[in-house]
């Protein structure tokens, strides 16, 4: 419920966008009206998501006090700044109906004075965003670079604390180092009690799994004692109860996903690395405590129609005559809307892209989707300079793409603002950045509401963002890759450290010669 509440919210917030947007088209609006229409509507929805929390928390009495206090207020300063609006300030004009009539655009005094001032006020501004732009950037890379140590030398894993949370009046003894193995309880006539502790890499990052198994050489237990990945696919794979069909399963077998295992519809990476760590801490039980012979099967590449299909986009991607010209361009981005989006669920995110530059990159066997998408990107970007996912195979660019055909994709923006734009998906990616470096977390800092558009399962501002980007889209061509989406800002920014090197390069080679 809290969920639906938080997407009826974002559906909310793109209205009130709307709202703003049409009604700055009527009205020029001074600082006055400004600081009136947004904390009006900011009052109302926060006074909904007060209200919608309180109720599930089962405390009407807060939610009839948040609606009076802040819902009431929202409507009254709205009201007010609405009348102010409709008395104060004059509405924009047009009388010119055709260029051969002679007439020109009539527009009020009031209003040509306002954009003399906007103009000199922008001057001013960028003159200031030129000075300090160096210097932010500097401080922004500075930042990431002290994070990204800190967070590194921060995390390390105590396993011993991992598992006596789990078990905590239980003796609990440490006998191998490499692989990390417990004994756990007290040993009974040469009776095993072994915790098994293996590490797997997610989609969205690392986990740690602690794997029971007695003296029959049986598992008797799966225990996820660390677990980085993405929300939405951890969510689905509790839900799905994946590691009760581990108990009983025999050391020696051969815990291949799709024949002894099975995988959970819509988390397909995440369970097949989850089996991966499984598999490999029963088969060292298996060699090194109870002599067995290893005969289960070599893990194989995992080849299927899924990662044909990727690899066919991936290279498609490079031509431009497939995603330029009609009608071409439409069946390829709902190709990529299909099979990356719905079919797979496997865009690539922030977290994708942080989890590269830390070092949590799944095994290429298993994990083909992922080593095509990420570090097919990052490499063709590399060698070639081209951003073969952005606006090509994205699956939220193709829904996006659809929606502005739909609405016609008319709000244009001014160039002031579209270099805000730029600025806000900067500073979005730096902040995203920051919390995923410091925590080690690369799930932790990623945003995009891609998982939970193709799958529904999402969390907190997920529900909050989907309908805002999507809302947004039918006015305003790529509405989220211009203003929110930190995975296509650091994508451009590698593509433009690229592209300075190679000048750099071009530079010092022209002058040998």
């Amino acid at each position: 419920m809290m969920d639906f509440t938080w997407y009826i919210l974002g559906a909310l917030t793109g209205a009130s966008a709307i709202f703003l947007w049409r009604y700055s088209k009527r009205y020029y609006l001074n600082w006055i009206a400004w600081c009136g229409l947004v904390p009006g509507i900011f009052l109302i929805l926060f006074s909904i998501a007060w209200a919608m929390g309180s109720i599930l928390e089962g405390v009407p009495r807060a939610a009839s006090m948040g609606l009076l206090l802040f819902g009431l207020s929202g409507i009254v300063l709205l009201i007010l700044t609405i009348k102010f609006v409709d008395l104060k300030l004059e509405k924009i004009s047009v009388s010119a109906l055709s260029p051969n009539t002679g007439l020109e655009t009539a527009i009020p005094v009031s209003k040509t004075t306002a954009i003399k001032r906007d103009r000199q006020v922008t001057a001013k501004v960028s003159a200031l965003e030129d000075l300090l732009g160096g210097s932010l950037k500097y401080f922004a890379y500075a930042s990431l670079i002290a994070a990204f140590i800190f967070g590194l030398s921060s995390t390390k894993k105590d396993y011993e604390t991992m598992i006596r949370a789990k078990y905590p009046n239980e003796k609990l003894t440490k006998i191998n180092d490499d692989p990390i193995v417990f004994e756990l309880g007290e040993k009974i006539n040469k009776i095993g009690n072994y915790i098994v502790i293996s590490e797997g890499q997610g989609y969205g990052g690392p986990f740690v799994i602690g794997v029971r198994i007695m003296d029959d050489a049986k598992i008797h237990e799966v225990i996820l004692l660390d677990n980085r990945e993405t929300p939405a696919f951890r969510k689905k794979v509790e839900d799905a109860g994946f590691p009760e069909q581990f108990k009983g399963k025999n050391v020696t077998d051969d815990f291949l996903t799709g024949e002894d295992v099975d995988i959970v519809s819509g988390a397909t990476i995440s369970t097949m690395a989850a089996t991966q760590a499984i598999r490999h801490a029963a088969h060292i039980a298996a060699s090194k405590y109870f002599k067995l012979e290893s005969k289960w099967k070599k893990e194989p590449w995992r080849l299927g129609i899924g990662e044909v299909l990727i690899l066919i986009l991936f290279v498609l991607a490079f031509f431009p005559q497939v995603y330029q010209k009609k009608p071409y361009r439409y069946i390829y981005l709902a190709a990529t809307a299909c099979i990356v989006g719905f079919y797979l669920n496997a865009s690539i995110s922030i977290g994708s892209l942080s989890g590269l530059v830390m070092g949590f990159v799944p095994g290429i066997r298993t994990h083909l989707t992922w080593w095509i998408l990420v570090v097919g990107t990052v490499t063709a970007i590399l060698i070639t300079g081209k951003n073969v996912y952005c606006f090509r195979i994205c699956p939220f660019y193709g829904v996006q793409y659809l929606l502005s055909r739909i609405g016609g994709g008319r709000m244009k923006m001014s160039p002031a603002l579209l270099r805000r734009s730029k600025t806000m998906a900067n500073f979005l990616l730096w902040l995203s950045m920051m919390t995923i470096f410091l925590s080690a977390h690369p799930a932790v800092g990623s945003y995009e509401p891609f998982a939970m558009m193709f799958s529904l399962d999402g969390i907190g501002i997920q529900w909050f963002l989907l309908p805002l980007a999507l809302i947004g889209s039918l006015f305003m061509s790529s509405f989220w890759c211009r203003f929110f989406c930190p995975c296509g800002r650091a994508l451009t920014t590698l593509r433009q450290f690229r592209k300075k090197l190679m000048s750099i390069i071009r530079e010092r080679q022209a002058i040998v010669k």
